[in-house]
């Protein structure tokens, strides 16, 4: 047809117009930017395990699940800018998520977090956990079952993430201390504690807050062995499009990449 070569010269013209203007910022900060506000407006993840169940949300205010059983699963995908790749999870929707702490061996939520810092009622339970195991020692044949300890050269990321109605849902990153260095293991704290090698991390399901994202809408959905988890938020979106104009409204852009370079260190002899 004949309007098509003419699109084709304007696409190209605009591509090379694109590589022009843009091309020494695609080098450093600007496309991975990019790229990472248009992963957090479009959060897609798959899984495998077992379970059967769905959940939903609406902003942190609802986050609501159903389930035949707790589901478990390796989740492959984008959540956001901390679980992404490759991770696993546990989680509880009604009525499993009443039982949910009595399931697993972690130890009840620290006293001091009450009714409202724990999101209230809980709908849904999930429990999302990255370990730093570049040769499989932080790996578990059961990684399915949260558990309060971990082996690895680094402590785990855990994320506990408990869904509510009304009062906005609870989002902590739980603190992991070096085991062996609480036990006073003097004579091997040196080598087992480095970070050549392996140590014993353990956590009292003591955390910090983390933010909330305000404008997630999120399908989760489990049957059988396979599940998918599907997501949207139009502020990430809107940030994704005004970001080509270097405008960054979520003040979330990424950093230019540390270059490190050797130090010279001047020759005594040299006048």
């Amino acid at each position: 047809m004949p309007h098509r070569p003419c699109f084709a010269r304007w696409c190209a013209g605009a591509a090379l117009l694109f590589v022009v203007g843009f091309g020494p910022a695609c080098q450093t900060r600007y496309v991975r930017s990019r790229v990472a506000d248009l992963l957090d407006s479009v959060p897609v993840s798959v899984s495998r395990g077992w379970g059967i169940g769905i959940s939903g949300r609406a902003t942190p205010l609802l986050h609501l699940g159903l389930a035949a059983t707790p589901i478990v699963s390796t989740r492959y995908g984008y959540e956001d800018r901390l679980f992404y790749g490759r991770w696993h999870e546990y989680q509880s929707s009604f009525p499993w998520v009443y039982w949910a702490e009595s399931l697993f061996e972690m130890p009840p939520a620290p006293p001091e977090h009450g009714f409202i810092e724990r999101g209230g009622l809980p709908f849904v339970y999930r429990l999302q956990v990255k370990r730093d195991a570049p040769l499989g020692e932080g790996e578990r044949n059961y990684y399915w079952e949260p558990n309060p300890s971990s082996w690895g050269r680094h402590p785990p990321i855990v994320r506990e993430v408990r869904g509510a109605l009304v009062i906005p849902e609870q989002r902590h990153l739980l603190e992991y201390y070096d085991e062996r260095l609480q036990q006073g293991d003097d004579d091997v704290l040196l080598t087992i504690g480095s970070p050549e090698r392996a140590t014993w991390w353990r956590t009292d399901r003591r955390g910090t807050a983390t933010p909330r994202g305000w404008d997630l809408f999120e399908l989760d959905g489990m049957l059988g062995v396979v599940g998918l988890r599907i997501g949207v938020r139009p502020a990430e979106f809107l940030d994704f499009v005004i970001g080509f104009t270097t405008i960054d409204i979520m003040g979330d852009d990424l950093p230019d990449p540390v270059v490190w370079e050797p130090v010279v260190q001047p020759d005594p002899d040299l006048p």
